[in-house]
């Protein structure tokens, strides 16, 4: 097994650790695929329950996101690697990024002892008589997955949703879902046709509703086939999903990323799927399913 990949862009350097910073305030416990054309960070959560967290990185175009990705899984039928380490681990390996600017950071697995992620970056310090280019290195232990259990982390790619609506930017979210994780413990999102999106809390006393409009909301549902088009395409004009609150807030209190695009993709009363698209070809999806505990 090989891996090796390099990113030398600041920007997807800060987002990489925006990333492995927001996955780590999740779980414990990283789950890292690497694949010939992508890697994906997901977090090791309740998969069993409906509730998915991951990041997928499109490595496949050498001016993206990484600058170098070389990969070579445990065999040519199964050219993977699944690999998870300790979320708290990977972040204080990138921790001097996040106050500094790095010239590149190189990530490789490597075998000493026992098998690790090497993380190396490089930053220039200068002052008036030298120039430096000192070398920071970390190797993080990783458990590597055996193929055996690999079923035991995939992740639903592909789900068919009613609605897909852009959001209000996480700034609001998080202000609005601070103050209403602490009235009822679920949240119900309504988005409509018209444009509209909707946060509902409700109580024995009270309903408190925000709402939010001029988002553009669209069919998401495709059809699968020539045949019965209509009938693969939703025909509601409004989609509802009752959630978790504070699994909800927890998320929008960790999310900062740069320059992303927010959209809520709704399965009416079943799923709710929010997708944050960062630059050069990567994303941050999170799936929570609906909930009717009172």
């Amino acid at each position: 097994m090989k891996f090796r990949a390099v990113m030398n862009d600041g920007i997807n350097i800060k987002e990489f650790h925006n990333v492995i910073s927001t996955f780590s305030r999740m779980q414990k416990n990283l789950i890292i695929n690497v694949q010939p054309s992508k890697l994906i960070l997901q977090i090791e959560s309740e998969a069993y329950d409906g509730q998915y967290l991951w990041c997928e990185i499109d490595a496949s175009l050498r001016d993206g996101f990484f600058s170098e990705y070389i990969m070579d899984g445990i065999d040519s039928e199964h050219n993977q690697i699944y690999m998870t380490c300790q979320a708290a681990s990977f972040l204080r390996a990138l921790s001097y990024v996040r106050n500094n600017p790095v010239d590149y950071i190189k990530l490789k697995l490597i075998k000493t002892h026992m098998p690790c992620l090497a993380v190396e970056m490089s930053a220039t310090i200068s002052n008036d008589q030298d120039v430096l280019t000192p070398k920071i290195q970390h190797a993080i232990p990783v458990t590597v997955v055996p193929r055996s259990e690999w079923n035991q982390y995939e992740i639903p790619h592909e789900v068919e949703y009613d609605l897909s609506i852009a959001m209000p930017t996480a700034k609001s979210l998080r202000t609005l879902l601070d103050k209403k994780k602490n009235l009822a413990p679920t949240v119900t999102l309504y988005a409509t046709l018209n444009d509209e999106l909707s946060l509902v809390v409700e109580t024995e006393v009270v309903t408190v509703a925000s709402h939010y409009r001029n988002l553009k909301c669209v069919p998401a549902r495709k059809p699968t086939g020539h045949e019965a088009q209509h009938d693969q395409l939703t025909n509601l004009s409004e989609a509802s999903c009752r959630v978790d609150t504070k699994k909800l807030a927890a998320l929008f209190e960790t999310i900062n990323f740069y320059d992303m695009i927010m959209t809520a993709n709704l399965r009416h009363e079943q799923a709710l799927n929010i997708r944050f698209d960062m630059r050069q070809n990567a994303f941050v999806n999170y799936i929570l399913p609906a909930t009717n505990f009172e």
